[in-house]
């Protein structure tokens, strides 16, 4: 049985995604603040959390910044913050998604699902692959990324992002088959979420992230041009 944290500090909100997350068989830990979300976090074996960002006493940040320092473990951050400002400051620090008030608990749920899916499968795979690109070097089998000596800290879902499109290099990739290869095909995501996630992709990939070519009408694409 998989395990969530749910932290969040309106009690009624909490219940209802608690309630929505036990009924497709999770086991559920809660927390009111991020003080006790951490300590729940540091004190449980989680597989996912779900964090509010505006709470008394540790925000939203600093709880992804404390797990980060030792974690990739998957994060949703759900918020009533829907700026772009803000979706780029969460993806910057590595969550996995964004979702923004009001939401529905039956999407949040499947989103988890989604993403513990994708994880569930990478970690089964035993490629041992490294794509080398230049000075873009991706290893398939431990996830890391490596732009010339500099390790390229990305989350699971930048990951899986990255590695479809060298997987398709020189393939104009539109959003719906971009949404349905990475999120997955239960899960509704606005196609909007793309581009936040290629922004913020090219900004981590530095003098990499000119490969990922925007293709105007279409998508993006991934290809290299010839010295």
């Amino acid at each position: 049985m998989k395990k969530v944290l749910i932290i969040e500090d309106e009690l009624s909100l909490q219940n209802i995604i608690a309630a929505y997350f036990r009924k497709n068989e999770y086991e559920v830990i809660v927390a009111l603040d991020g003080l006790e979300g951490l300590e729940a976090f540091r004190s449980n074996k989680i597989d996912i959390v779900c964090s509010d960002i505006m709470m008394p006493n540790i925000d939203g940040w600093q709880v992804v910044k404390s797990i980060r320092q030792t974690s990739n473990i998957p994060i949703i951050l759900m918020t009533a913050l829907d700026s772009e400002i803000d979706q780029l400051k969460g993806f910057d620090l590595m969550v996995d998604d964004y979702v923004t008030k009001p939401f529905s608990p039956s999407v949040l749920v499947a989103k988890a699902n989604s993403i513990l899916r994708r994880s569930d499968s990478s970690n089964q795979k035993q490629s041992s692959v490294i794509i080398q690109i230049k000075s873009l070097s991706i290893n398939l089998d431990s996830r890391d990324v490596k732009v010339g000596d500099e390790t390229i800290k990305l989350s699971k879902t930048e990951f899986d992002l990255l590695s479809f499109f060298v997987k398709n290099q020189n393939i104009a990739l539109d959003r719906v088959t971009i949404l349905d290869e990475v999120w997955g095909l239960d899960v509704y995501v606005e196609e909007r979420v793309v581009d936040t996630y290629i922004k913020v992709l090219r900004k981590k990939l530095s003098v990499a992230g000119k490969y990922i070519k925007t293709v105007f009408g279409i998508g993006y694409k991934f290809t290299v041009e010839e010295d």
